[in-house]
């Protein structure tokens, strides 16, 4: 089937969009002709390009949610868009559209858009947290306009996470169209790690006997990244020999890059630009460590995971993803005690091993576009 993958295009760097490029391959890797539809800003232009290996690509002068001033609140109301959107989309009609939205209020104009075009269409979220949770400005407001959009939408709405799922079901209200379809990734190819293990930590410097802890996100409030600086600096209290990379960059890399120079750490705790190398980064690694406030259900993590890296992830995150345990993740817990045993590296192999093992049982992107599929028969097959 032909499928247009719609994007809210706040950028190319996030989850959100890693996401478009893995459904959209393993969709063609199915056999179905993907289109990725963008902004025609520049911040969109990554993924454009990276996605033009996969399909074809398709850019329209769309204003996202966030280039408005009034925010959701000016995009929703902005009628004569929402036609122009619904009559672009319609030139060249796809089998289905699917419409990719980060949070509760961006992209509600193309919820609009897609009802007035009617063309068969479902919508994915990856944060279901409200404005007023997120402390935002005029939440009031701007969570009576997602609220309203929302409950308009009459097509399938799929969150990524069993609690996300909930949260969106309590902010609209309990629904069969809401949906929860995991998020997937690629299953690396163990077979090279420790070749590739061996020739990463050359180039970054790392002995054998120093423990690698990695992130990998953007350099913004919601990841912490200065919280992931407080915890290398805990670790590094109780193992010397560690060594921390973050891969990314954003609003905080300025005050990340202060506080290493303040702490003379430059040799311990290094910062990358985005890369395409992050699955051997990630195969060189020891621990993945995350420590977000709040996610979807992050990509960083599964990636880690389906390079068999164990993740030590914050407990408050773990608490919503149940299909975590001891047995496949580290608790980082404020006590410390979550240290103890990471100089183990039969413990740690464990770890991973189990991590990768769900990945290729339940979080692999072939099962995700296999169950996306099944869901645009379910939707095509409806009058």
């Amino acid at each position: 089937m032909r499928v247009l993958l719609a994007s809210s295009s706040s950028g190319s760097r996030g989850g959100g969009e890693l996401y478009l490029l893995y459904l959209g391959r393993a969709l063609a890797q199915r056999g179905h002709a993907v289109t990725l539809w963008a902004s025609t800003h520049p911040r969109m232009d990554e993924l454009a390009n990276s996605f033009s290996g996969i399909g074809e690509v398709s850019r329209s002068p769309y204003r996202n949610t966030y280039d408005h001033r009034g925010r959701s609140i000016s995009s929703y109301l902005n009628l004569r868009a929402v036609g122009q959107l619904a009559r672009e989309w319609k030139k060249s009609p796809p089998d289905i559209l699917h419409i990719n939205k980060q949070n509760l209020e961006d992209g509600l104009d193309l919820l609009h858009a897609a009802r007035r075009s009617h063309l068969p269409n479902v919508c994915t979220i990856h944060l279901t947290q409200s404005a007023e949770y997120l402390r935002a400005r005029l939440a009031p407001a701007r969570d009576f306009i997602a609220r309203r959009a929302l409950q308009n939408y009459h097509n399938p709405l799929v969150t990524v996470l069993e609690n996300r799922r909930r949260d969106l079901a309590e902010f609209i209200g309990e629904s069969p169209r809401i949906r929860m379809i995991p998020n997937g990734v690629p299953l690396y190819d163990l077979g090279r790690r420790a070749v590739v293990r061996e020739a990463k930590r050359a180039d970054l410097g790392v002995a054998n006997e120093e423990l690698l802890f990695i992130a990998v996100g953007r350099m913004v409030a919601q990841k912490r990244p200065l919280e992931f600086l407080a915890r290398a600096e805990e670790i590094l209290r109780r193992l010397p020999k560690a060594k921390f990379l973050w891969v990314g960059d954003g609003d905080l890399s300025a005050a990340w890059d202060a506080w290493v120079e303040t702490h003379q750490l430059g040799k311990i705790i290094r910062r990358l630009p985005w890369r395409n190398d992050v699955p051997s980064l990630l195969m060189a690694g020891d621990v993945f460590l995350h420590v977000a406030e709040y996610e979807g259900l992050p990509l960083a993590i599964l990636e880690a995971m389906s390079a068999a890296l164990p993740c030590a992830i914050s407990s408050h995150l773990l608490s919503e993803m149940p299909f975590l345990n001891p047995g496949n993740s580290i608790a980082v817990t404020s006590d410390g005690g979550w240290m103890a045993g990471l100089e183990d590296s039969a413990k740690r192999q464990a770890i991973g091993a189990a991590a990768r093992h769900l990945v290729e049982q339940k979080y692999s992107y072939a099962r995700m576009a296999e169950t996306y599929e099944a869901l645009y028969r379910e939707v095509l097959a409806k009058p």
